[in-house]
């Protein structure tokens, strides 16, 4: 089965106008209407049999209504897995935590640019260790986001000191580690405990690059991932499998290690 481990979609009724932004704001093309429906055409174009959902929620009093939108969604749909989301900067994501795991959510997404925190930041440590003590991985979005102005708040260097911090905290680096930080990447996260997604990264990293990487940090660390809809799913999983790359490491990273990872 092929997993995208670092896809995107909004409830109906607030996808148009968070689309009409993300556009705005990165000047890059979509390739859905940034719904479910739009996500689950495309994975049935593609031959995607599970997309993971990565909501965020950007304010520290939003993380209630994104998980309870992402519990209902995990519930309805047997080919999409939704996340959910924190902010360390909340006072109840204890029960927050408690709720996730209650609903089956296998971890949570953080975007430290967009909710506007260090990804090290001492006051994220205490959720970083509870998320771990509840078996609960967290994407981080790494590295650059095109669509938003420095700093950027969650790089290379910063990820392994929250390694340090919480060496059992599952923990998947999105676009290779740290998009546009792919020599950060190299120097402080390659070889360490922590997943990489090939999500939005093929077109700048080069396919002689992203073999390299991917061999060098080890093939069972890399999950696939589109960032749907900033990316089309039919020509990333294209892309994966033109790599030069081993049948069986292929087999992995297009969804071997994410079935392992939650459990599937």
């Amino acid at each position: 089965m092929i997993i995208d481990m670092h896809a995107h979609a909004f409830p109906d009724e607030l996808a148009p106008r968070a689309m009409e932004v993300l556009i705005g704001n990165s000047g890059v093309a979509a390739f859905t209407d940034g719904t479910l429906a739009g996500l689950r055409a495309s994975m049935r174009r593609a031959g995607v049999g599970r997309s993971v959902v990565a909501p965020i929620a950007t304010k520290p009093g939003q993380a209630a209504s994104v998980n309870r939108w992402a519990a209902r969604v995990h519930r309805e749909f047997d080919d999409i897995i939704c996340l959910g989301s924190l902010h360390p900067l909340q006072d109840d994501w204890p029960s927050e935590i408690e709720g996730l795991v209650a609903a089956g959510i296998p971890g949570i997404k953080l975007h430290a640019d967009y909710q506007l925190f260090f990804a090290d930041d001492p006051v994220a440590i205490p959720m970083y260790r509870a998320l771990a003590d509840a078996g609960l991985f967290v994407l981080f979005h790494a590295g650059v986001d095109i669509g938003l102005p420095p700093p950027v708040h969650c790089t290379p260097d910063r990820l392994a000191r929250v390694l340090d911090a919480v060496p059992d905290l599952t923990i998947i680096a999105a676009h290779m580690g740290g998009y546009k930080c792919w020599d950060e990447v190299e120097e402080h996260l390659v070889g360490r405990d922590l997943y990489f997604d090939t999500s939005y990264s093929f077109a700048d990293l080069g396919p002689e690059r992203m073999t390299a990487l991917i061999k060098a940090h080890g093939a069972q660390r890399i999950v696939f991932g589109t960032d749907s809809p900033w990316t089309d799913q039919s020509a990333e999983i294209a892309n994966l499998r033109s790599l030069a790359l081993t049948e069986g490491e292929k087999a992995a990273v297009l969804g071997g290690n994410a079935q392992r990872l939650m459990g599937l």
